[in-house]
């Protein structure tokens, strides 16, 4: 290598390519180069045995304070660029980064692309602009100050896919670009090479032939009895994965699934040394759609998102070789779908947007091959539903309602035609939720009631049937929470009460059922909390504080077991703690008590206000913040600080404004309304210069002066 240079070449790439630049890395500095090319003169330096070193970015360095550092001095001693191109490194900073300084530095010529996913240059055409594999910095200019011009670049890729270049040739593309050497040229003394140990191979196999003659029979018994053995455990874990799976999941046993999938991974993992064909890697990336769904459940994200995203690119790569086979548009469909869903609980809105959008294309894609399976038409109906959460989570009602209607509209048709399918009923049941919600925050609550109780009556038709389907159970237990907040907000406080009890208990059961999953534990926490915050507003200050506290206990341990779960650490700890602060205070006999029970509120708003600065769209996360900061005002204004008091009120009201929706229904009542009227009771006592000092009376009780706590917390 001449200039004194380190490395054949620099490879640059986002994490989320880890995988593929592990693939190519190994091919690169594995590839022997064609006796007869090896010392060939070439643009840098006679053609070497091998191309060692390879720099792979970033895990070719240990973790440092310096490694900014370090993998600029790698550039500087690198020979040539690759870059592993998807739409993810498209978007990474750092390839953009590692990009820019080497062309500053060697100039553009030694720069190649390597396609892994997404589309060339699609940044150009409009509605596909997610699609763009190349980095901005690839498809223009740099000039010699490091700065990216608007003059479009031309550049060498190479496609590593199936339906481009293929591995092999795109491996061939590269290491001729590397070297500066004649594609042509080093194809044929590839294939020349090939075709050399080809004779070689068949001369060794005629003289052994004669050898293995009297092992051929054995040999020939052996391999159809291992055929059959394959084929009955293949059968057995399509059984695990189907039929046994369908009878689990409605018993919520995390054990039971867990154990399926260990089996069936176990299987695939000893199999793999002898290869997997594609329908064996089928079932593999299944296996791991059920292992990341038990990692979700019991809260390990990371996990889950691990799994998922390695049967990601195992449908992905299966449906690139046969992208008409409905059974792997759908298998693909539901590797994107779980990516999109562990993206959406932690907060990341975009990312899950672009993951539901992709699974509802892939669910089109399926109808429009087959119209006439049903399976596939529920795909359509769940996409819809997925989306509509987005909307609905960013105050877009009406939006949201248009994409739930037509799922629900799908799953009436689909129960209609098989109305003894219990997952279809199920499904149909959750549609009149959804729909309920978006009602809800329109401002139709009557409406919103009889989708309510339309779910309702499906989940009892179904627990009637199956006593022990917890699946229905659990949403019989939202259920009664939704009726609850919709009795709530219209002053039944009793029938809110009632249901919200007997949601609570439900909870509580489901929990006993199987005490490692999350999402009794998460569902269970909001009925609690809906219950105490219903109960502080009958005034029973003593049921209120024991529903707050055992809310606040669930939320506590769902954070510590993940704490990127944003709706954990975020919405649903922030209510639990600000329910118990306001019972306490609103118990309190004195203003003192009052001021020690508010203690707690600052350090709670400043921890939700560093949540919002990483999700600013979060509208729920947004609105407790919001009800954090007022009680923060209370707190200073107790403690003889008027001036900080308003400004927390201030905040508060302009944190309310962000919710353009104007719903805003999270709890057992309209917790935006509540906050907005405690507000504008501070703002008309308390604003004022005459009211500077601690208040001698106050708008709660003017007949216990100075007896009891100025503010009232069960609005």
């Amino acid at each position: 290598m001449d200039g004194g240079r380190r490395y054949w070449a620099f490879l640059s790439y986002s994490h989320k390519d880890r995988d593929w630049a592990n693939r190519l890395h190994r091919a690169l500095e594995s590839y022997a180069i064609p006796s007869r090319l090896i010392g060939r003169q070439t643009p840098v330096g006679p053609a070497p045995k091998r191309l060692r070193p390879i720099f792979k970015d970033r895990e070719d360095l240990a973790a440092s304070a310096e490694l900014r550092e370090r993998v600029y001095a790698a550039l500087a001693q690198s020979s040539a660029l690759i870059v592993i191109c998807s739409p993810t490194a498209a978007r990474s900073l750092w390839v953009e980064d590692e990009i820019v300084r080497f062309k500053a530095l060697h100039g553009e010529a030694r720069v190649f692309a390597a396609i892994a996913a997404g589309t060339p240059n699609a940044s150009r055409l409009t509605g596909h602009e997610g699609d763009e594999c190349f980095p901005p910095a690839l498809r223009f200019h740099v000039d010699s100050a490091g700065a990216l011009t608007d003059r479009h670049a031309d550049l060498i890729a190479a496609d590593l896919r199936p339906n481009g270049d293929g591995r092999k040739l795109a491996k061939l593309k590269l290491i001729a670009g590397i070297l500066g050497l004649d594609l042509d040229d080093l194809v044929r003394r590839d294939a020349h090479r090939r075709a050399e140990r080809l004779t070689a191979l068949t001369a060794a196999s005629v003289a052994g032939a004669l050898a293995m003659g009297g092992l051929a029979l054995a040999a020939l018994a052996s391999r159809n009895e291992a055929r059959a053995q394959r084929a009955q455990a293949e059968g057995l874990v399509a059984f695990m994965l189907g039929d046994l799976r369908k009878k689990l999941e409605p018993t919520g046993r995390l054990d039971v699934l867990d154990a399926v999938g260990g089996r069936a991974m176990a299987y695939y993992t000893a199999q793999a040394a002898h290869g997997l064909d594609d329908k064996a890697l089928g079932q593999r990336a299944r296996v791991l759609h059920l292992l990341g769904e038990i990692q979700e459940k019991r809260g390990n994200l990371q996990n889950a998102l691990r799994d998922f995203q390695e049967a990601s690119a195992t449908t992905a790569e299966l449906l690139a070789r046969r992208p008409d086979d409905g059974e792997r548009v759908f298998n693909h469909a539901q590797s994107v779908y779980y990516v999109g869903e562990v993206a959406d609980l932690r907060g990341q809105a975009q990312e899950a947007l672009r993951a539901f959008l992709e699974y509802r294309r892939l669910a089109e894609r399926l109808v429009a091959i087959d119209p006439s399976k049903s399976d596939w038409r529920e795909e359509v109906a769940d996409a819809n539903i997925n989306l509509g959460s987005l909307l609905l989570k960013k105050r877009r009602p009406e939006e949201a309602l248009a994409a739930f209607r037509r799922a629900l509209e799908i799953d009436r048709n689909l129960v209609g035609r098989s109305p003894r399918d219990p997952g279809l009923r199920a499904e149909l049941a959750a549609a009149y939720a959804f729909v309920s919600d978006a009602e809800a925050m329109a401002g139709r609550d009557d409406a919103a009631l009889d989708d309510r109780l339309a779910e309702r009556r499906i989940c009892e038709q179904t627990l009637a049937e199956s006593p022990d389907d917890n699946t229905a159970a659990e949403s019989l237990m939202v259920n009664q929470r939704g009726v609850a907040r919709i009795y709530a907000r219209n002053k039944r406080l009793p029938e809110a009460v009632a249901e919200l009890i007997g949601s609570a208990r439900a909870g509580e059961r489901l929990i006993a059922v199987d005490r490692a999953n999350v999402e009794y534990q998460s569902e269970a926490a909001l009925s609690f909390i809906a219950l105490g915050r219903t109960l502080l507003r009958q005034g029973a200050l003593g049921p209120a504080a024991a529903a707050a506290k055992r809310g606040d206990d669930l939320a506590e341990g769902l954070v510590s077991k993940d704490k990127t779960v944003e709706r954990w650490a975020g919405v649903q700890l922030g209510e639990a703690r600000l329910l118990r602060i306001r019972v306490e205070a609103e118990a309190a006999k004195n203003p003192a008590d009052c001021r020690r029970a508010l203690a707690p509120a600052p350090r709670e708003s400043a921890r939700l206000l560093a949540l919002i600065a990483v999700n600013p769209t979060n509208l729920p996360l947004v609105q407790t913040a919001a009800e954090a900061m007022l009680l923060d005002g209370d707190y200073r204004f107790l403690t003889g600080e008027p001036d900080q008091a308003r400004a927390a009120w201030a905040h508060s009201r302009l944190l309310l404004a962000r919710d353009s929706g104007g719903g805003g229904h999270l709890s057992g009542d309209d917790r935006v309304g509540g906050v907005a009227m405690e507000l504008g009771v501070r703002e008309a006592g308390y604003s004022t210069p005459l009211n500077r000092r601690m208040p001698m009376a106050s708008p709660r009780s003017r007949e216990t002066t100075g007896k009891t706590c100025p503010f009232r917390y069960n609005l």
